[in-house]
């Protein structure tokens, strides 16, 4: 789809809003990765602050990469069940492609017989 006054193709709505979506999910997933690692920081007032921010910095990156791992694990096991479902279809149509030819080879046996 293209603007009538420019001739450049207009945003779609549904994709700019998904990937705010996106964005905003990964901005929430963060600042919550930011705050547990600084509750687990406060429990140990000895360390420096150079020791401090290392820690903030591994125990985020830590906890963002364990979503990252979980949400591809979670997209593996849609997309499988997506294949199974698929699958499934495939196998009802040809179970009743066969019920139907068979259900026609015995009506054509059937009226062989009786002529």
């Amino acid at each position: 789809m293209t603007a009538p006054s420019t001739g450049q193709p207009t945003p779609d709505p549904k994709a700019g809003i998904e990937r705010l979506e996106r964005y905003l999910a990964a901005e929430s997933e963060s600042n919550q990765a930011r705050k547990a690692a600084e509750a687990f920081a406060d429990r140990m007032p000895c360390l420096t602050w150079a020791e401090r921010q290392q820690l903030l910095r591994l125990y985020t990156g830590e906890r963002l990469a364990e979503a990252q791992r979980l949400r591809n694990r979670l997209a593996q096991q849609e997309a499988a069940h997506e294949a199974r479902e698929r699958l499934r279809g495939r196998c009802i149509k040809v179970a009743l492609l066969l019920g139907a030819v068979s259900a026609a080879l015995t009506l054509w046996l059937i009226v062989g017989m009786v002529m």
